[in-house]
């Protein structure tokens, strides 16, 4: 659940003026799990909720035909809600876990072609991958990266990992908390995927390159953008697209989300292939030239 707090302009006062407040729902997991229902993604969702405060959301998943097999209902505790204050452009995030402090997953017997570990406590994320049958893997902290991982997990999630995916702040802090290179990375073979807003996103592999952002949106709102990029971009390599492409297809996603809301969200998935088919014709490749 998200209770987002709008405010004219985030700054470092003690005190802020709340224009507006609204309850939704949300997380990193359930902003993917909108957009890629809505697409036609196939995927298992793992969480861990309370009845208590997440009532509302189970019942809204049920009714959509949600497969909840994958999810941890408690009756105790209350949680994880996450307080968002959020002024267009930027947002600062204030996270009560609830059960997902004290409980484990029920993982399920299938095999994943990708498993991807997003939100959650790094103890989680380790027993995921221990039970999970997968192919390949991605290491997603979003925001959690900042305080919940020490410098060592940072390292051996990434070291794990096939892809690592973050926006340009979150990537930069992994690098600098590990002394970790993108040279580096590069050469054990992992794929770093940088969401960078306004930007686009940037690949960065043996031949990196950045893909530029479909349109500029003046007036819209970045709350789950990163979220709905994740979900183009898995929509694409679940399609048989190329790296590039699949990129494409997340800044497609991205926009439109920011444009129109995240709960406005209805473009038909063969449209969002056909429009990242054509972004990606803009690829930038550094060609061992990479300056962010």
């Amino acid at each position: 659940m998200d209770v987002v707090m709008s405010v004219k302009k985030i700054t470092d006062d003690i005190t802020l003026p709340v224009e507006n407040v609204k309850e939704v729902f949300g997380g990193t997991a359930g902003n993917f799990t909108k957009i890629a229902l809505r697409m036609g993604l196939p995927f298992r969702l793992y969480s861990i909720v309370s009845s208590i405060s997440h009532r509302s959301y189970i019942d809204f998943l049920n009714k959509s035909g949600f497969d909840m097999n994958g999810i941890v209902i408690s009756s105790d505790d209350f949680g994880p809600v996450c307080y968002a204050v959020n002024d267009g452009k930027e947002q600062r995030y204030f996270m009560a876990e609830g059960p997902m402090k004290r409980l484990t997953y029920k993982v399920l017997d299938e095999k994943y072609s990708y498993l991807h570990l997003g939100t959650g406590n790094p103890e989680l994320n380790y027993q995921l991958m221990e039970q999970c049958s997968y192919e390949k893997l991605s290491f997603d902290p979003s925001q959690e990266i900042f305080y919940k991982y020490s410098p060592e997990q940072i390292r051996d999630f990434i070291n794990r990992s096939d892809f690592i995916m973050g926006n340009e702040k979150e990537i930069r802090f992994m690098m600098d908390k590990t002394g970790m290179d993108f040279k580096e990375i590069m050469e054990k073979g992992k794929i770093i995927i940088m969401t960078r807003g306004a930007e686009g996103c940037t690949v960065i592999k043996d031949h990196s390159f950045s893909i530029p952002a479909y349109d500029e949106v003046k007036e819209g709102d970045t709350l789950g953008a990163g979220d709905s990029f994740r979900a183009g971009f898995y929509y694409g390599l679940y399609n048989n697209l190329t790296l590039e492409e699949s990129a494409a297809c997340g800044n497609i996603v991205s926009y439109f989300v920011v444009r129109n809301g995240l709960n406005n969200f209805d473009v038909d998935g063969r449209k969002i292939i056909e429009m990242g088919k054509e972004l990606s014709k803009k690829v930038i490749y550094h060609n061992g030239n990479l300056r962010i």
